[in-house]
């Protein structure tokens, strides 16, 4: 009934595309607050003091007011007054991070972040912090490792986060695999990177029945509706005459 969630873009070079908001709350408050925000794709499970909440649509607008996954990380955060954290994988070879603590926004991490400008300033996230770049560049990414382990609680005495925020990622490696170490320093849950199976079983993480489909912000058939009137109307081809 609903389209499939992460979208696989193939094998090779290109890779999975993908992205989701933990929340440090109760499910139900989850729920409802992504109700609230009319956000389309699965709130898992309460895993320990999170929930991990996947996106419909990777890449793109997943809640009202064309909200992308950092706008839902943000306003998650702020209604519930939580600790919250989106990442986003594009094609394997782009990770992005956000968190947030209440009203609070942390500095944002982008293994692949846009040019500077000519001037030479830092270039800045959508809520005006600076990027914190992957791979060498000029910002020192212990900062936003110091950060996330300050805020998610989390214990790092060798100085992990920094050196996989550094790192620079050979051919055989790829983002998920970045990703799937930062949330382990973190003790986060992670299965989304294996999120592209929704709505099947996720492997390593939980069962179908154990994951809640909103659209639009409804359960069920109403949410099915809810999501498709959202959508624009495709126009129909032309018929030859």
């Amino acid at each position: 009934m609903y389209p499939p969630g992460p979208i696989s873009v193939g094998e090779g070079v290109a890779g999975l595309s993908y992205s989701g908001v933990y929340a440090a709350a109760e499910r139900d408050r989850v729920i409802a607050a992504l109700g609230e925000l009319r956000f389309t794709g699965y709130i898992g499970p309460q895993e320990g003091t999170w929930v991990l909440s996947i996106a419909g649509n990777p890449l793109g607008k997943v809640a009202g007011q064309k909200r992308r996954i950092h706008d839902v990380a943000r306003d998650l955060a702020a209604t519930l007054d939580v600790v919250t954290l989106a990442a986003e994988v594009s094609q394997d070879s782009r990770l992005r991070v956000w968190a947030f603590d209440g009203e609070d926004a942390l500095p944002s991490y982008d293994s692949h972040p846009p040019e500077e400008d000519e001037a030479g300033g830092m270039a800045l996230d959508d809520f005006g912090n600076p990027i914190m770049s992957g791979g060498g560049g000029f910002v020192d990414n212990e900062m936003v490792a110091v950060s996330l382990l300050s805020t998610f609680g989390a214990e790092d005495p060798d100085g992990t986060l920094g050196e996989l925020l550094d790192e620079d990622l050979g051919e055989d490696t790829n983002e998920s695999e970045r990703l799937t170490s930062v949330l382990r320093v973190l003790g986060l849950p992670t299965w989304i990177v294996s999120s592209d199976s929704l709505p099947r079983r996720v492997p390593g993480g939980p069962d179908k029945g154990e994951m809640l489909r909103l659209g639009a912000g409804k359960p069920g058939v109403q949410g099915f509706f809810a999501d498709a009137l959202r959508r624009p109307a495709r126009p129909r081809p032309k018929r030859d005459p």
